[in-house]
Parts: C-alpha cells; structure tokens; sequence
C-alpha cells in the first residue's frame, strides 16, 4: 500500500471520480460501508460527530448503516454555518428523513452538558470531523469539541485521519484526536509515519473504496508499505541440490574486548537465518571468548594476514562494525576491506562511527553498500539533528541515500529502508524489542540474505520485516524480548513466512 501527500489523495480520487467515472457519492457510500462492517460490532451506543465537508458524509453513511441495523445513534453535525459538500449534503438529508437524532453545533454555547453526558455513555465515538484537507489551526468551536472527545470518550474511532492532523507533516494543528483506530482510506498518509503522529492515531487499518489500483500506481510517490504476500515472494527458496557453497560465505567483523557480545549475536543471526559458511573476523582475545561458542561458525584474528587475504577474495558479502570499537587499527582493517574488495558491504555499529570521523571512505562504497543507523548515528552522519530528522526521516534518509549510492536502513519504529529512489517502511516489530543487540542481529540478517543471493536493498527490507516479524510473534507472550530470543525464532519464522 502507497503512502501519499493530501496533494496526491486528491490527484487519484479526482482521477477516479472525473476520469474513470465513478461518481463521489459511490466512493462515498463504499467507504462508509466498509468502515461500517468493521465497527458494527464494536459497541452499542454510537455518537458520531461530523464535519460538513466529504469527511463528514463519510460518517453520516455510517451513521445511517448503524441506525437501520438496530445500533443506537446520535449525530452531532459541527461547524454546519460553513460551506456543505454535495455528498454531505445528500447524506443528510436521508438522514432527516430517516429522523435520526441530530445535534448542530456552531459556537461554545451549543456544547452543553447534555452532549457530554452523551460522549460519556457512548460506547464508541466515531470522528468524522475534519478530513486530510485540514491545513490550519484549530480554534473557537471545533477545538472544544475535540477537547472534549478527548476527555469523555471510552473509545475513539477516526475516519480517514484524526482530525486535526496535517495529513502530509503530522503536526498535530492546535489540537487533534487521540483515536484509538483509524480506518484510513485506500492509502496510508503522509503524516501517519512521522512519529509525533503516532500517539493520536491508534490502530491504523486501510479501507479500499473501489479506486482502481492502476490510478494509484498513475500517482505514485514511491513510498510504500508492502503486503504480506510480497514478502513471501522475496525469501530465497532453497534448491532441492542445494549445499552450503549455495548459500553464501558471509564475513563479519567485530568484536573487542567488553563487547563480544554484538560480534557474537551478529554472527548467530547471520547462521540462522540461513547462510551457508559464515567466518567472524575479531582480536585474538574475542576470538578465545567466542571460538567454543560460535560451533557453526568460524573465527579469525586479526594476526591470521594469510587468512584474512583468503576471505576477502572468497567471501561475497561482508558485515563490520557490531562491538567493533573505533581505534586506528579498527579504521585500518575497515579501510582494507573497503579497498580490497568490489562486493557487498554493511556498515553497522562502530563502522558508522568510524565513517562519521573518515567519510572520504563513503566514496569507496557507491553502490554496494547497506547502512544500518539509529538515529543517532544517522544524525551524526548526516549534520541533521535528531529531532529534524524525527520530523522528516523519509526525506531524509532518501535524499542521503540518493548523495552517497548507498541502501540506508534507518532503524526505529517504523523502519525506513530506501536506495534513493524507492522507499519502503516496515510495520513489523514492537517495544518490548527494546534491548541491546537488536540492530547487531537486524545486521546479520541483511548479510544472511545478501550472502544467499539478494539484492542489498530486498535483502535489507526482508531482514527488517523478518526481524520485526520474530519479535511480534514472541511479544504474544513475552514481557521484553531478547536479540538471542529474536535469533532462536529466525528459521522458524523465515520457514513460517514461506508457507504462508
């Protein structure tokens, strides 16, 4: 599914209406009806709130698919002095004339305490207030009603968007409502991926209206949410002949003395999920702590110089940087393995801090390289703080992507994984993957996948959905989740995605 500015939603809808023909008030009615299915059983007691725009006759239909089901009903038109949609308009006169309660709100005096007693015994509030065309403050009347939803409500359910959300920034306009679903038309938005938004969204689910997809592709902005199925597609399926030579030979570098863990966790994820020889390249001192734990993997120190020129010519993808450290002999053995080899390489970790101090090694890297940072690490890389780059992280990483030629996983809720070009955001994973080691076993996986034969930007957005995918599955019944948890799920969960 496509993520899309409000400029866009309005380009395929207009498109679809004007073009293809199907009228607004069908668009309309298909909406509501399919928002209507999945909330009908959600509670008894509805109050809907409407603005008097197409967002409001969105609610209205579903107001009325309530009504003649048997639901209790109240509507509460707000802001009805200013200009009505044709749709809105034809909406509500079926409802009139099915005598559906109806309460017009237009200054602070007509909000009573009649209304909040109504908002306090509703089982669900329904928002339709204030559609993805909103693009200034809220005051006077709209706010007090938005205030109070806030305050009185047992459960929110938005249409479209929260109202009150700038569809493409997800700044929240003076003030917005907290939704605890969001049925969101055909298209996520903009604003929804940016993190201030997300408190005010709740559970976002897509309603497809009809809009055909081929006017959705016509519009595309190359930012997307991908299906399940198309997922499935990308995992590497295994030859029936196939042996160990087949599924990669997968060099890591990492480890130091204190942080044998990172070096250790990323090597296990790389094993797991599914490459065929996998060597981890540390100190002589890391490679005694992890040599009789790593019993599927091999180790190499950094002394071993005839080694080490053998796996830089055979190995096809290489990983550096998880408990790497950032001394000049660090710096020197990143540098070799940039300059001596033309495969794929991620930077993780400690090589992104190494990278921030020597970014002249970014030209060695043009269009083989994955990384991997938090945002931290991509603001130190980038110049941008945290903060701008929480307000506009797809730009962002896109536009580094597209300078530097390189895959950039910019990790947090929400991952966003892009080559420059296309951008995909992932949905799986969840908090209680809050832990250290996480991003080192996200790092083995990219190489597991890469190792086996993909490309560094499907193998980068399979890794993170897999990822994700483990820590959701283990979250059921879990209360924090372990990288080494994540890593005992990984052949399951990859074997689980193939059947599904």
């Amino acid at each position: 599914m496509y993520v899309v500015s409000r400029q866009t939603a309005k380009l395929i809808d207009e498109y679809t209406i004007n073009t293809i023909g199907i009228p607004s008030i069908v668009l309309m009615e298909n909406a509501g009806e399919k928002i209507f299915e999945s909330i009908k059983s959600k509670g008894d007691k509805y109050i809907i709130f409407c603005g008097v725009g197409n967002n409001g006759g969105d609610g209205l239909v579903i107001a009325r698919k309530l009504f003649l089901l048997g639901k209790g009903v109240k509507i509460v038109v707000v802001n009805c002095g200013t200009k009505k949609s044709l749709e809105f308009v034809t909406n509500i006169n079926i409802i009139k004339k099915l005598n559906i309660e109806i309460k017009e709100i237009n200054k602070d005096s007509d909000f009573d305490k009649e209304l909040i007693d109504d908002i306090k015994n509703s089982d669900i509030v329904l928002d339709s207030i204030l559609g993805i065309g909103l693009n200034r403050i809220i005051e006077g009347v709209i706010y007090k009603v938005i205030e109070s939803i806030n305050t009185y409500s047992k459960y929110v359910i938005s249409v479209d968007i929260p109202s009150g959300i700038d569809s493409n920034s997800g700044e929240v306009l003076g003030i917005a409502i907290k939704a605890n679903e969001t049925y969101t038309i055909e298209n996520i938005k903009k604003g929804f991926v940016r993190y201030d938004a997300f408190e005010y969204l709740g559970k976002v689910k897509v309603v497809y209206i009809g809009i055909p997809n081929f006017v959705k592709e016509k519009f595309n902005e190359k930012v997307s949410f991908l299906h399940k199925y198309e997922y499935k597609k990308m995992i590497p399926i295994r030859k029936v002949w196939g042996h160990k030579g087949d599924y990669g030979k997968v060099l890591l570098i990492g480890g130091s003395p204190g942080y044998s863990g990172a070096a250790y966790i990323c090597t296990e994820a790389v094993v797991r999920s599914g490459a065929g020889l996998v060597s981890l390249l540390t100190d002589l001192n890391t490679q005694q702590v992890l040599s009789n734990k790593l019993i599927e993997a091999m180790t190499v120190n950094y002394e071993e110089q005839g080694r080490i020129k053998n796996l830089l010519k055979t190995c096809n993808v290489i990983a550096c940087g998880p408990g790497l450290g950032v001394s000049d002999d660090k710096y020197d053995i990143l540098k070799r393995c940039i300059k001596e080899t033309e495969i794929p390489i991620i930077l993780d970790a400690d090589a992104l801090n190494i990278l921030d101090n020597h970014k002249e090694l970014l030209s060695f890297v043009k269009n083989r390289a994955v990384i991997t940072p938090h945002f931290g690490e991509f603001s130190r890389l980038s110049g941008y703080s945290i903060e701008e780059i929480k307000k506009d992280r797809v730009n962002l990483a896109k536009s580094y992507a597209l300078q530097h030629d390189v895959i950039v996983v910019l990790k947090g809720y929400n991952t966003i994984i892009t080559n420059g070009d296309d951008v995909v955001i992932n949905y799986t994973g969840n908090s209680k993957m809050a832990s250290g080691g996480m991003g080192d076993c996200l790092t083995g996986i990219i190489a597991s996948f890469i190792g086996q034969g993909m490309n560094r930007f499907k193998a980068s957005i399979l890794a993170c959905y897999i990822h994700g995918l483990a820590g959701d599955k283990l979250s059921k019944d879990k209360y924090s989740i372990s990288a080494t948890d994540i890593i005992e799920e990984l052949p399951k969960i990859i074997e689980e995605a193939v059947i599904s």
